[in-house]
């Protein structure tokens, strides 16, 4: 790999982009927001040339942009393959399907909680999986190339179905998105911040600290993966009822060991982070 065309340069596209700069990649910018082109290009990147075929183009933008650049094909060219890093598939990879430039679904598993300001880190991607969805266009020529990107950024190589991604990822991302944004609610509506501060430990920071994220990131994942949302979102209603009903307490303690044993499960694979 030696071109990558980076289409969106927040904070995952810019990171992205300087990984690659560090393993010797000719990385191109381009966004719509000049201060977002300006910094990228103060940090190495080239203003984007549209003429020049490059290996890899990246569409790093917003979910719904994203899907506004694919049906409008006239947008990406004079690229050997496309890869998008949305955090839900099943929209894109449907339109990528039928792209006439071999086309691949991605989703790199790591980022920040608040990014409305944060500091240049292509670190971020070191040792994170990235999830990847075959598309009807995806060729051979551009799965390695894009295994190819992976091993220059350090991160995990995961193929996963479309649809199954979505539905895991509404349990693991977004559900927990909407969790937080409403215990965020409950205390607000009950308290003036003032208390809250006074009494927040890390239970409450570490359990609503997605409250942070940028709300139109939010919608887009609710516009594109509403259905899965919805369904283990009434999974969770549901659960919730079950709990508030377990009167007798060796239901409760039994309960709480079996939801205890299957999260320590997840600490000694991942790690636990730090609670402030």
């Amino acid at each position: 790999m030696r071109t990558v065309r980076v289409i969106g340069l927040g904070l995952m596209g810019t990171n992205l982009g300087l990984k690659l700069l560090s393993q010797g990649v000719k990385v191109y910018g381009e966004d719509t927001n000049e201060l977002s082109l300006n910094r990228a290009l103060h940090l190495g990147f080239e203003a984007n040339n549209a003429d020049e075929v490059v290996d890899l183009t990246i569409l790093a933008m917003p979910i719904n942009s994203i899907i506004s650049s694919l049906k409008s094909k006239k947008i990406i060219t004079n690229t050997k393959g496309i890869l998008d890093i949305g955090g839900t598939k099943e929209e894109i990879c449907n339109l990528m399907d039928s792209y006439d430039i071999p086309s691949i679904g991605g989703h790199p598993m790591c980022g920040v909680s608040d990014n409305r300001t944060w500091n240049p880190n292509p670190e971020i991607y070191n040792g994170a999986t990235f999830l990847l969805c075959e598309t009807q266009s995806t060729d051979t020529a551009s799965k390695e190339i894009v295994s190819e990107m992976l091993n220059l950024l350090n991160s995990k190589e995961v193929w996963i179905d479309r649809i199954k991604h979505d539905q895991i990822i509404s349990i693991t991302s977004h559900l927990p998105h909407l969790i937080s944004t409403a215990l965020v609610g409950v205390a607000k509506e009950n308290y003036e911040i003032a208390e809250i501060m006074g009494m927040a430990a890390g239970g409450f920071d570490g359990a609503t600290r997605l409250t942070r994220t940028n709300p139109e990131m939010i919608k887009d994942m609710y516009d594109t993966n509403s259905q899965n949302i919805n369904l283990f979102l009434k999974h969770f209603i549901d659960e919730l009822m079950d709990l508030m009903n377990l009167q007798d307490s060796d239901e409760l303690i039994n309960y709480l060991n079996n939801s205890v044993e299957w999260r320590r499960a997840l600490s000694e694979k991942f790690g636990e982070r730090p609670l402030s």
